[in-house]
């Protein structure tokens, strides 16, 4: 009778153990899998914005305009004129080693609708010595016509609290549309277009010198994008290390929960409760 009392007590903790351990394994591997997904949609993604780098820019219709989230991705070319005071610095941006601020600057466009769009004009330095010195760059009165990558936003930043005097012209951590509406009184398409460094895309009175392989452009901002698809290449690479360690969880889960099959019954019959 004793001996059938122990051995339930030691079925009880197998089963209890194989529970518990598959629900851990099976969680991990979940995990790990989910990782591997994120990553695959984001590679993805990275062949569009590529491949959307490398086509033709294309004028959008009214009807493209209305939905923008079908210009996701694409090369695009506007036509317009920069509203000089609609602009923003985005904060904490480096550039090859060093920290510097996007330029993000309303463009009004007349056709095919009137409607503002934000570009990301190009990058400037940090000064040293006052942080909230923004260096001199041109911005041509007249029209003219870029062409860039759409993006939903600029890749977001963290933000420990909120920025308390969001304001044209000012420093911002993050791009926000309503932020933006609500201090500029104007609404815009839903979108960030990064400007292309290419001659093609300045006025004529503002010509590019090339130097080597990249751009000198005259209007003192530099539009060398590191990459593309770095920002989601370095998210790519994250997912993937954290999928590793979710299955290397997941394996040393199921290591002990073997060893402990092996070690259980042995310490049950030298142990008997």
């Amino acid at each position: 009778m004793h001996e059938d009392g122990s051995a339930l007590k030691i079925a009880r903790r197998v089963g209890f153990a194989l529970i518990a351990g598959a629900l851990a394994i099976s969680g991990t591997t979940a995990l790990g899998f989910w990782q591997l997904r994120r990553a695959a949609g984001k590679e993805v993604l990275q062949g569009e914005i590529e491949r959307s780098a490398r086509a033709t820019p294309a004028v959008p219709d009214t009807a493209a305009l209305s939905r923008p989230d079908t210009l996701l991705h694409q090369h695009l070319r506007l036509r317009g004129r920069w509203l000089l005071d609609h602009v923003v610095y985005l904060d904490n941006r480096p550039q090859a080693g060093r920290a510097g601020f996007y330029v993000l600057m309303a463009l009004h466009i007349e056709e095919p609708t009137p409607i503002d769009v934000i570009v990301n004009r190009g990058w400037l330095p940090r000064d040293a010595n006052d942080r909230t010195r923004i260096a001199p760059y041109r911005t041509p009165s007249d029209v003219v016509t870029i062409s860039g990558v759409s993006l939903a936003e600029e890749p977001r930043l963290l933000e420990l609290a909120a920025e308390p005097d969001r304001r044209l012209g000012g420093i911002w951590q993050n791009f926000d549309f309503d932020d933006y509406a609500r201090v500029s009184g104007h609404q815009t398409l839903r979108l960030v277009v990064r400007q292309d460094a290419t001659a093609a895309s300045k006025p004529a009175s503002m010509a590019a010198t090339a130097v080597g392989d990249a751009t000198e452009v005259a209007d003192g901002l530099d539009r060398q994008w590191p990459d593309r698809g770095g920002v989601l290449q370095a998210q790519i690479d994250r997912h993937h290390g954290y999928a590793f360690q979710w299955f290397a969880l997941a394996a040393t889960l199921m290591a002990l929960l073997i060893y402990s099959f092996i070690r259980l019954p042995k310490h049950a019959r030298k142990h008997p409760s």
